[in-house]
């Protein structure tokens, strides 16, 4: 099989809709997943106990400490690489989908809101400026989680139905996040588990409307903006602005999904022709 080119690894592939058979052995597809997982869980691990890079702060993070935390969604997304990469396993689930526009447009709507509304701070940036950084630093950190859960993970289980394969995807990524070695109550963490179970079935069934990684990680993003980023609750300290920007920007998506749903009716009938009669 051809080794997908970047291009189609940017924009999507119509010749990707059918399981390979060469790699649908369930052998072959746990295999896949080790490698993936122990990546994606070696990495947080390191990113999290050796480089701090998601340790919370008093203060203000230093601007290295930004751009450090990204190491803590790396994981994933080296995983997906090396599993497509060594595997050559098909993709159904690529960045842009079956809408590059729409998948760029839902992804930039953090950005453009937060930027909107200015955040001051303390590194005398402009505070829409700023507020631009933060939408599309959360939205860099989105895409390299959900490259791997939704764009690699999710997309591996396709022939599982929906809510199984969703409920899955969110059993691998709570240990991913080893919020169980935060000391938290036995309470908080089966918050934390039933949390990233839900967040799992919503963000996958973004992922599988619109098959797009793009789109799933602006909705990924709406969870960081509401606290679930220590970061952002220092950056914007008030839970009602916080609220007010994933409201607004949830409201966006949700239009940008019915819109895409139409195109996507319409493409359908275009390709299957006329109706005889």
């Amino acid at each position: 099989m051809e080794r997908p080119s970047f291009r189609s690894t940017i924009h999507g592939h119509a010749g990707m809709t059918a399981v390979d058979t060469n790699h649908s052995t369930s052998a072959g597809r746990w295999l896949r997943i080790f490698v993936f997982y122990i990546i994606a869980i070696g990495f947080s691990i390191a990113a999290r106990l050796y480089w701090h890079a998601n340790d919370a702060t008093a203060g203000w993070p230093t601007p290295s400490a930004i751009f450090r935390h990204l190491l803590s969604g790396i994981g994933p997304f080296i995983g997906a690489f090396v599993v497509w990469t060594a595997f050559r396993h098909p993709r159904r689930i690529t960045f842009c989908g079956t809408s590059p526009t729409l998948a760029w447009t839902m992804l930039a709507v953090p950005a453009a809101t937060i930027a909107t509304l200015g955040v001051p701070n303390p590194y005398g940036i402009a505070p829409h400026l700023f507020g631009l950084f933060l939408g599309a630093w959360i939205a860099v950190y989105a895409i390299l989680e959900e490259t791997g859960w939704r764009g690699y993970l999710q997309d591996e289980l396709c022939d599982h139905p929906p809510l199984r394969k969703y409920a899955i995807v969110g059993l691998f990524w709570y240990p991913w996040h080893l919020t169980f070695l935060q000391h938290h109550t036995i309470t908080n963490e089966l918050a934390i588990f039933t949390l990233i179970i839900l967040a799992s079935i919503g963000i996958g069934f973004v992922a599988d409307r619109t098959k797009s990684i793009f789109a799933a990680s602006a909705f990924h993003a709406a969870g960081n903006i509401l606290g679930l980023t220590a970061y952002f609750t220092i950056f914007i300290p008030s839970s009602q602005t916080r609220l007010a920007i994933a409201g607004i920007c949830i409201a966006v998506w949700i239009v940008l999904l019915r819109i895409w749903r139409k195109r996507t009716l319409s493409n359908r009938q275009v390709a299957a022709g006329p109706v005889l009669t």
